[in-house]
């Protein structure tokens, strides 16, 4: 039966889009705006301006005040509002954006939080609606009090900066603020006030409501808690009686009293109802408290019953006193008619479409050329994505008003045609300040904010609000209750400028066009925190033993904050290992970067191992992680004020992520972990042999960690439709043989061992012939215990594979490759499972490949070959022999040492004793053994490639030792002469082409690769007037410098003409401030 009901309802709602399609491509539309209720008319002549000559097909729609967040069909469709047509035109009568609901006693003020201006429709049909007459019924001996609402109402303060409410100026205590009033009643029955007020005291308070110096109400204000995380305020609701003397009210006045001086009460809002006698009213709006109303008008007023404004009634009567069946009338004569002047053409093209996309992206007309990149983009990668204009939704789905549940309903429309959307993309930054009354960075796309706007812990900013499309969902009530699952993947790119739009809509480009490097499309990194009796680590290694069992082909690197030394500067710890090994792990690349523990908007840990500024010395990286934060407010993106670390992750230039799954607010370690749990189980479900969407993994991940408000502020910052990348292709291990051509099953010490493997299509299992390139195969052995030092908790142990007991790269053929490894003599012993891993690439087809194996290793030892010699080793600087080499300029030289020895090099570590080691003047030792890596398929033969660092003007004494796997050692020694050191030089410069027509490009050399520099050019004609400028910061700095351009047309009020020009070029180093300068001619043609 519900399935039935469910087919019936979307045949209907089918048949009804079909209809309204049809309507949509014969009208035309427009919007007006007004700010208060009244009734309102459009004259013959405003609309023949229009080009409408027939007032009879004219149609008003639009919705009172904010639109409902609970989703139905009706939210889909335009809302129509009956008219009145009269010789002059139209008339009809509107609501201003803020209206009261509820009037069985005492009403409630319904706030806009959106706008304070109201857009409302006009358009042409062929049957619009008008309003019915009715007469009215004679009053009976029963009769209603009548009265007039009038609101205060301030925008002023949002005490948490979060949530939907704000209050007024705060009143201090002890103080006192009026409101003004200018009424006038005859009726002799009681005035009302309704309101809410809010106290925010440790102590508790007291507010007085006082009108012409009489006590109206007190009102107790309960005390909030003095912690960190405790509610900010208490409101409280005010329901009261009075009587003003005279029948006159000229101000409300709220005193607030608390014993902490320091505390501070605010209104959210007063009504104040004015009764009013039933004989001969003046105009307005009036409620009644029942179900009818009892008046006499006037015959030159008209009445109109309002209640249901989308069925307002004209009500004919005599001028006697009459009893109508509504609570809401609105009385008025010709005078109070306000004409519609301001009318505004509106293009209707969304309800047209006939486009079903996978991806939504929508934006503001700021951003639209970059979202359209982004468009173009995703259709090369198969993703059908439309980008639509902000303003279009708001006019065609919100009558033309901000209101985020325009979005929402626009979105839910597009899912409910075919089905076939998956993702939205809010490309913008959204706040809380709807109305930008703070100021500070713009509210391009709105979030959704919660209701609650006094508690740090359950108040929230999401955009999951706008993937609940079901009919039915929306409502979203803060309590688990009220908890409604996702229908689709929703991301935000929080850009706030076209350049920044840029930035994000490259990286996205880059990143999946991009196979550069392999191994970190198999990494996974884990970092936490070392507080709290060690409950984030606990957190950490739950998820690698998911990690473990379940996906054991990804790699983990643990950067666990208590493994590492820590440093007291006296008033703070600080941990510097772990701040390198966190951009070292960035620089190398891994595909997650996932965080547990303390943090804030800016800072991760107590000791501060990330904090945004960081980002500005870090090197640009290709391979960009996706991170994860399971901590405070690191990814709050929707402050005017603040920008998060996750924001100038997403939009840094060249480094940073490509999206984060992060928290906008405080948060619970029990909901972080049961979050972050549902993403690790969801992000490595796949669709076709490739990891799902992002938007698709945030989907899961949200719905299987539902907990009412407490998840609500996790965010996915990024690309929904985005995929996480992953190889090309599988590859298989076919065989592993021992020196008899034997098949083993476990790898001995000692062992030589012959690998076999192919390159496969996962789906079928087939071979991948014309796969051609090199491959890197790993073998490490059995994971081993860490132990954390115990500086905040106590010590413990965690397992980690750090062992690695070969690595080596061999030549892909064809789809297929095999090579040799000598397995270590020290792995005797238990024997049990290791890992082999193997990364290749097709480096002129742009593909790539990965395969895992857990061969068992160890076992009893075999004899190796007599062999008492060490390896041999050679030292090439910048591919010139060391003996030959120098004297350098620079303190930073390209090196690779070559190894040779017929056992292999001994670089698994298992003998702390016996390590590949380098040495430089008497710096610290330096451990190669995972920088190692033998060459062409064998074991006997290697290099490592790296940038000897630790130079200094002069000589330098260079030691090299390493041992072969039958324990022999070798030891060289060079000197390394480095001279003009001491300062910052520009070795050589170029411009290129020249001469030029478009563009000149400059090409630079010098001597302080891996410093921080900065690079300023200036081109200057011959007369000596400077034509461009720029200056560059360049992070780690490499030899060659080579992405400075002078673009002809970046200055077009000073386009150089044909000629020659000189152009300056200054280095400047950070380290040491010195500056070098060269100059030169660019010639324009």
């Amino acid at each position: 039966m519900i399935l039935s009901s469910k087919k019936n309802f979307f045949l209907g709602f089918l048949g009804l889009f079909l209809l309204c399609k049809e309507t949509f491509a014969q009208e035309r539309f427009f919007k007006f705006s007004i700010v208060k209720a009244g009734i309102y008319e459009v004259s013959n002549e405003k609309l023949a301006e229009l080009g409408i000559q027939d007032a009879s097909r004219v149609s008003f729609f639009g919705y009172p005040g904010r639109l409902p967040q609970r989703l139905d069909s009706t939210s889909l469709e335009l809302q129509e509002i009956p008219a009145q047509q009269t010789s002059n035109g139209l008339r009809v009568y509107l609501t201003g954006p803020h209206t009261l609901l509820d009037f069985s006693n005492y009403p409630k003020y319904r706030h806009h939080y959106y706008t304070d201006t109201l857009h409302y429709l006009i358009g042409t049909t062929d049957q619009p609606k008008r309003i019915n007459t009715v007469e009215a019924a004679e009053a009976s001996s029963n009769s209603t009090q009548l009265y007039q609402w009038h609101p205060v109402k301030e925008d002023a303060v949002n005490l948490l900066n979060s949530g939907r409410t704000w209050y007024s100026e705060p009143i201090r205590a002890g103080g006192s603020r009026s409101f003004p009033f200018d009424l006038n009643s005859s009726s002799q029955e009681p005035w009302k006030i309704q309101g809410v007020l809010m106290g925010a005291s440790t102590a508790g308070g007291n507010f007085e409501i006082i009108a012409q110096e009489q006590l109206i109400q007190s009102v107790n204000m309960a005390a909030i808690p003095s912690t960190t995380y405790g509610v900010k305020g208490n409101a409280s609701e005010v329901n009261a009686e009075f009587r003003p003397e005279n029948g006159q009210l000229n101000a409300i006045r709220l005193e607030y009293q608390s014993s902490n001086t320091a505390a501070s009460g605010y209104l959210d809002y007063l009504l104040v109802g004015m009764p009013i006698d039933e004989e001969n009213p003046s105009s307005g709006n009036y409620h009644s408290n029942q179900d009818f109303c009892t008046i006499q008008a006037s015959t030159d007023q008209s009445i109109w019953a309002v209640e249901d404004f989308l069925q307002p009634k004209n009500i004919s009567h005599s001028g006697n006193l009459v009893q109508i069946n509504t609570s809401e009338i609105y009385l008025f004569d010709e005078s109070d008619i306000q004409p519609i002047e301001q009318i505004s053409p509106l293009e209707f093209n969304l309800r047209l479409s006939t486009a079903w996309p996978d991806l939504l992206i929508i934006s503001p007309d700021l951003l639209l050329n970059a979202a359209e990149s982004l468009r173009i983009h995703k259709l090369s990668q198969g993703i059908f994505a439309e980008v639509i204009s902000l303003q279009s939704i708001y006019d065609e789905f919100g009558y033309g008003n901000p209101d985020p549940v325009a979005i929402r309903n626009f979105i839910a429309w597009h899912f409910h045609q075919e089905g076939q959307l998956k993702n939205v993309l809010l490309f913008g930054k959204g706040t809380f300040d709807y109305k930008s009354k703070l100021g500070g960075r713009p509210n391009l796309i709105p979030t959704y904010t919660s209701r609650n706007s006094l508690n740090p812990l359950t108040t929230f900013s999401s955009d999951d609000f706008f993937g609940l499309i079901d009919f039915g969902q929306g409502e979203w009530i803060e309590s688990r209750e009220g908890d409604e699952l996702l229908q689709i993947g929703v991301g935000r790119l929080p850009v706030i400028n076209a350049r920044e739009a840029s930035i994000v809509v490259q990286k996205i480009i880059n990143y999946e066009s991009n196979s550069s490097g392999l191994q970190w499309k198999r990494n996974f990194t884990l970092m936490a925190d070392d507080a709290d009796n060690n409950i984030h680590l606990r957190d950490a290694e739950s998820h690698s033993q998911f990690l473990a069992a379940n996906h054991p082909e990804f790699s983990q690197t643990k950067l666990y904050l208590d493994r590492y030394e820590q440093i007291n500067d006296g008033t703070s710890q600080r941990i510097p290992e772990a701040k390198e090994a966190l951009k070292s792990a960035l620089e190398e690349g891994t595909l997650f970067l996932n965080y547990i523990g303390h943090g804030n908007e800016t800072t991760l840990a107590a000791e501060q191992i990330f904090r945004v500024e960081d980002i500005q010395d870090w090197p640009n990286h290709k391979n960009l992680p996706l991170w994860v934060t399971a901590t405070c407010e690191f990814g709050r993106h929707d402050s005017p004020f603040i920008r998060s670390a996750a924001e100038e992750l997403l939009t840094i230039e060249g480094k940073g992520a490509i999206g984060l799954l992060t928290t906008g607010r405080p948060v619970f370690s029990s909901i972080n972990f049961s979050l972050n749990q549902a993403f690790i189980q969801a992000v490595f479900q796949k669709e076709n042999q490739e990891f799902a969407d992002l938007g698709s993994i945030f989907r899961e991940t949200k719905n299987n960690s539902l907990n009412g408000s407490l998840n609500r502020n996790f965010s996915l910052l990024g690309d929904p439709s985005l995929k996480l990348a992953s190889p090309d292709y599988e590859i298989r291990l076919l065989d592993l043989k021992n020196q008899k051509e034997e098949s083993v099953e476990s790898l001995p010490a000692n062992g030589e061992i012959s690998y076999e493997a192919e390159v496969v299509d996962p789906p079928s299992g087939d071979l991948i012939g014309d796969f051609n390139g090199m491959a890197t195969i790993q073998l490490w052995d059995r994971p081993k215990p860490t132990a954390t030092l115990g500086d905040e908790s106590s010590p413990t142990e965690f397992p980690e594979e750090k062992t690695l007991l070969f690595q080596g790269n061999v030549k892909v053929e064809n789809g297929r490759m095999n090579g040799k490894v000598r397995i270590p003599a020290q792995v005797e012993g238990k024997i049990d499972r290791g890992a082999i891993r193997i990364f290749a690439e097709d480096i002129e087809l742009n593909r790539d490949a990965a395969g895992f194996s857990r061969p068992q290793i160890g076992g009893t030892a075999e004899e190796l070959p007599e062999d008492n010699l060490g390896p041999e080793i050679t030292l090439n600087l910048e591919g010139i022999s060391a003996d030959e080499a120098g004297p350098f300029k620079t303190r930073l030289i390209p090196a690779e040492i070559l190894l040779e020895d017929s056992s292999g090099i001994d670089v698994s570590g298992l003998d702390p004793t016996k390590n590949l080691i380098l040495q430089v003047n008497e710096n610290p030792e330096i451990k190669l053994n995972k920088s190692y890596q033998a060459l062409d398929g064998s074991f006997t033969r290697g290099n490592v490639i790296l940038n000897l660092e630790g130079l200094e003007e002069g000589s330098n004494p260079i030691r090299i030792t390493a041992f072969d796997l039958a324990g022999n050692e070798t030891t060289v020694t060079f000197e390394i002469e480095v001279e003009g050191s001491e300062r910052i030089q520009i070795l050589s410069h170029s411009t290129f082409p020249n001469p030029a027509s478009i563009q000149s490009n400059f090409s630079i050399t010098h001597n302080r690769p891996g410093e921080n520099l900065i690079l300023a050019l200036e081109v200057y004609t011959l007369e000596g007037r400077i034509l461009f400028s720029n200056s560059l910061r360049l992070v780690e700095a490499d030899a060659v410098i080579d992405d400075l351009s002078w673009i002809f047309l970046q200055s077009q009020t000073k386009y150089p003409a044909k000629g020659t020009y000189i152009y300056k070029i200054a280095l400047q180093s950070e380290v040491d401030q010195t500056t070098n300068i060269a100059s030169g001619k660019i010639i324009i043609e």
